[in-house]
């Protein structure tokens, strides 16, 4: 039996984004036969703009017989949004996207083919920049030192994967049920990040299995200010944050591991070598941000 699909798109209200991956949404291949269901689930910051998103929604809903709907989530956190966008939908299958993308126009008829042919749990697809940023030598460069773009593109003969990026993943629904929803202290809006990479852990230490679909593709938009010093910063230690909050981590391997970055930065700015010295820049904020959760956590409990 075809599976239905539910596509599950958590904002705080960006409607501009919203609009741009709805419309690509709608452009897709075989929407009119598979009807998917949208549903946006709506962690805008105020009323006003969570109407805005509702509106948005009452101008798609119908469209080509695809119903677009909102929930809404007043508490902050793209988890929890998502969370209760799930107990609403009704697709066999959940796919999920961040509202900065769009979806290229087979990706529809390849995800209800892959969970009609394929035994995984869950799928992964290829994240990509948009194809006319591809030879962009500022972007390239850009995002070769910070790597603050998650972009996924893996062989296209790998069949199989063992984590998740949350911009273009989906699951069979029974996966919920089976190991719990999306950990509301990780992902923007909490600690910043890391809640598909933490659901992916708990979906593979249950027996589940990832598969990876080259074929369906969403193209990320390039926001210029995630190529910043400040943005890198911020990116790495909202990662010490988020995996501190799941990864059991002693005091004595957060430390060792912060000298370690302190060292390899040092030596690779002496080399010269800029993609290594950002890399160890990166896991330096990454473990001071652990540290500092770590030494705020004993504070608190002695207090």
């Amino acid at each position: 039996m075809e599976p239905s699909i539910s596509i599950i798109i958590a904002s705080s209200g960006r409607v501009e984004k919203i609009r741009r991956l709805l419309e690509s949404i709608y452009r897709t291949e075989g929407r009119d036969r598979i009807k998917p269901e949208i549903v946006i689930a709506n962690n805008a910051g105020s009323e006003t703009i969570a109407e805005s998103v509702r509106s948005l929604t009452r101008e798609f809903d119908g469209r080509d017989g695809v119903r677009c709907r909102q929930v809404r989530e007043p508490l902050t956190g793209k988890s929890r949004a998502q969370n209760r966008a799930i107990t609403e939908a009704q697709g066999s299958v959940l796919a999920f996207f961040d509202d900065d993308v769009e979806v290229a126009p087979d990706w529809l008829t390849v995800a209800v083919e892959f969970f009609r042919r394929k035994d995984f749990d869950a799928m992964q697809g290829p994240i990509l920049v948009p194809p006319e940023m591809e030879a962009n030598q500022e972007f390239l460069q850009a995002q070769q030192k910070y790597r603050t773009l998650s972009l996924v593109k893996y062989p296209s003969d790998l069949t199989e994967i063992n984590t998740l990026t949350g911009a273009n993943m989906a699951f069979r629904r029974e996966v919920f049920p089976r190991i719990g929803l999306f950990n509301e202290a990780l992902g923007p809006g909490r600690s910043g990040n890391s809640e598909d990479v933490e659901f992916a852990q708990r979906l593979i230490g249950d027996g589940g299995r990832i598969g990876y679909e080259p074929k369906a593709i969403v193209y990320h938009e390039v926001d210029w200010s995630r190529f910043t010093e400040k943005f890198f910063r911020l990116r790495h230690e909202q990662q010490g944050r988020s995996r501190f909050v799941y990864k059991k981590q002693s005091l004595a391997s957060i430390i060792a591991n912060l000298m370690r970055s302190m060292w390899s930065f040092g030596w690779y700015s002496l080399v010269g070598d800029v993609r290594k010295q950002y890399r160890a820049k990166g896991r330096y904020y990454h473990y001071r941000a652990m540290l500092q959760e770590k030494m705020k956590r004993a504070t608190g409990s002695q207090g």
